[in-house]
């Protein structure tokens, strides 16, 4: 299942205007997920930079073919966005012009049972956003009758 398909950024036009983006800036995706957010981003940058995180190693591999063309402005860093203050050290970024985090878990999360997000079907319960950490993924849901 591709990210495209599942998750449109639904205030993408608002969310890119507060950012004024200029086109040597820096910014910050805190919560890639598909790259909606991100991509518009991409396309107002000359020579500026965008980092973006997530968790999910789906997400970063999805979104590093999705801006293929843009591998020049985008450094992809799979991480915590708690994490933003080291991240940004060892990047050697001091400051940024805006940062953007779009909270919650997205549709691709819930509809792909294998990911153990949702409880609309029978799978093992995990609801990591990082499939590679350890996690509940030996647990199951109750099932009701």
């Amino acid at each position: 299942m591709e990210f495209d398909a599942y998750h449109v950024p639904v205030m993408l036009t608002e969310c890119i205007e507060a950012l004024e983006i200029k086109p040597d800036g820096i910014y910050v995706d805190c919560t890639l997920g598909g790259g909606g957010h991100s991509l518009e981003i991409l396309k107002r940058l000359n020579s500026g930079k965008l980092i973006a995180i997530d968790k999910d190693g789906e997400a970063i591999s999805h979104c590093e073919k999705r801006f293929s063309e843009y591998q020049d402005k985008v450094i992809f860093i799979r991480d915590d966005f708690k994490n933003i203050k080291n991240i940004l050290s060892r990047l050697f970024i001091n400051g940024v012009d805006g940062i953007l985090v779009d909270l919650g878990v997205s549709s691709k999360q819930l509809d792909d049972e294998s990911r153990g997000f949702s409880y609309m079907k029978e799978a093992k319960l995990d609801m990591r956003m990082d499939t590679s950490q350890h996690g509940l993924h030996h647990a199951r849901r109750a099932h009701s009758g």
